[in-house]
């Protein structure tokens, strides 16, 4: 999967708690896919992705160290934000939740990514019209990535037409931010904060400082979907509605390291 769908959703520093989001359902209100965890996202957080080696750097990937005691580490309340998928459905069949705040905490459970990068002919409707069109030739793994490089902007829409997640653009709230607040809070006396989560230095409550925190640990990169769109007409905008509009936060500049050379997720072995 391309690395502008998976940009991961800018997980932001535990200065408080962490994020957790629903998992994507089938319109019934059921579990659509099930959690895989980190390792299904092996693409994205090999080493030279810039997004798996930011996420790497930030509090999210470690979360769960902050639940020290048994019971803690037992308590619904502390697990919707330490932990990803707390009461959803595992690959692993042994798991109840996967430790950490992961990749699928904020993009959704990872089965339904693999379902589309793994086999687009099953997972799209009218795959043989889509193959006609655009002469996809490749099986398996290599159709998603062959749809990629002929036509960037309908390989986004095959995964956001899936369900598939990305925080700012075309998540429920469609901010960044208001994701972030699942999980954290911008006032000291706020209901529904942790009150364990207490500032070292002041004695008071933590509280969230979201500008701070995006400047600090994002790890967007820029892919050609994101050239496409900094290019489009408004009529082409218009064309792509419900695929191009995006938290304004995202239109802000990237860090220097993002734009440097780096290997895709593409790139990297399944």
């Amino acid at each position: 999967m391309y690395r502008g769908l998976i940009v991961f959703s800018l997980m932001l520093a535990l200065s408080a708690l962490v994020v957790l989001k629903p998992s994507p359902t089938n319109g019934e209100g059921k579990q659509q896919w099930k959690y895989v965890g980190n390792k299904g996202c092996k693409c994205h957080l090999s080493p030279g992705c810039f997004e798996g080696d930011e996420y790497k750097k930030i509090e999210h990937a470690e979360a769960f160290k902050a639940l020290k005691t048994p019971e803690e580490q037992k308590d619904p309340n502390c697990l919707k934000c330490h932990a990803t998928g707390h009461g959803g459905k595992m690959k692993d069949p042994k798991l109840t939740y996967l430790e950490n705040v992961t990749c699928e905490a904020c993009h959704g459970p990872g089965e339904g990514y693999a379902e589309v990068k793994n086999d687009l002919a099953k997972a799209v409707k009218d795959y043989a019209e889509l193959a006609k069109k655009y002469d996809l030739k490749e099986k398996g793994k290599k159709t998603f990535n062959e749809l990629l490089n002929k036509d960037p902007m309908m390989a986004r829409k095959a995964q956001y037409d899936k369900g598939l997640l990305v925080a700012g653009i075309n998540n429920p709230e469609g901010t960044i931010k208001a994701q972030c607040l699942v999980c954290h809070w911008e006032k000291e006396d706020a209901k529904d904060k942790c009150p364990k989560a207490i500032d070292e230095k002041t004695g008071k409550p933590k509280v969230f400082n979201f500008d701070e925190a995006f400047k600090k640990d994002d790890h967007r990169d820029e892919d050609e979907v994101d050239k496409l769109v900094a290019k489009m007409s408004p009529a082409d905008k218009a064309k792509w509605k419900g695929y191009v509009e995006r938290d304004p936060i995202l239109n802000s500049p990237l860090k220097p390291e993002a734009k440097a050379p780096k290997k895709k997720a593409s790139e990297s072995e399944d």
